[in-house]
C-alpha cells in the first residue's frame, strides 16, 4: 500500500502489509508497528504529523520483512513428487553441522539495522 492512513482510520500488522509466513516476521511486526503508531499518537498534536511519521519509521523494516526470495515459496511449498523429494534432500544437506549456520547467515534476515524509537511515558 502506499499508505497505511485515511484520515482518521490507521491500518497496522497484518491489514496494513501483510508480509508473508515465509518471512518470520509477521507477529513482530505487527507488535512493532502498534508500538510505533502509539509512541507517535503520543508524541504529536497533528494527527497527520504523527501518521506521517509512523510511515516513515514502519516502512523501511516493514520492506524488509516482505523482501522473500521469489523462489522461496516454490522451495517450501513443492507441488510434484519429484519437489518434495528435492526439498527433503535439501533440507538433509542444509541440517548438517556448519551448513546450516552458513545457510542462516545467507538467508535469514537479521533486523540490526533497525532501531526502534524511544518514547517518553505519556501520564492522563
Amino acid at each position: 500500500m502506499d499508505r497505511w492512513s485515511n484520515g482518521q482510520v490507521v491500518l497496522t500488522g497484518d491489514a496494513a502489509w501483510c508480509a508473508t509466513p515465509i518471512a518470520g516476521i509477521g507477529t513482530t511486526l505487527a507488535i512493532v508497528g502498534a508500538y510505533v503508531l502509539a509512541g507517535e499518537l503520543s508524541r504529536s498534536t497533528d494527527l497527520a504529523v504523527a501518521l506521517r511519521r509512523y510511515d516513515e519509521i514502519m516502512r523501511p523494516y516493514v520492506e524488509k520483512g516482505q523482501n522473500v526470495p521469489k523462489l522461496a515459496p516454490k522451495m517450501l511449498q513443492p507441488l510434484t513428487m519429484f519437489g518434495v523429494a528435492l526439498q527433503r534432500a535439501v533440507l538433509r544437506v542444509v541440517d548438517k553441522p556448519g551448513i546450516k549456520q552458513l545457510a542462516t547467515k545467507l538467508f535469514v534476515s537479521g533486523d540490526d539495522d533497525f532501531e526502534i524509537p524511544p518514547y517518553e511515558d505519556v501520564r492522563s
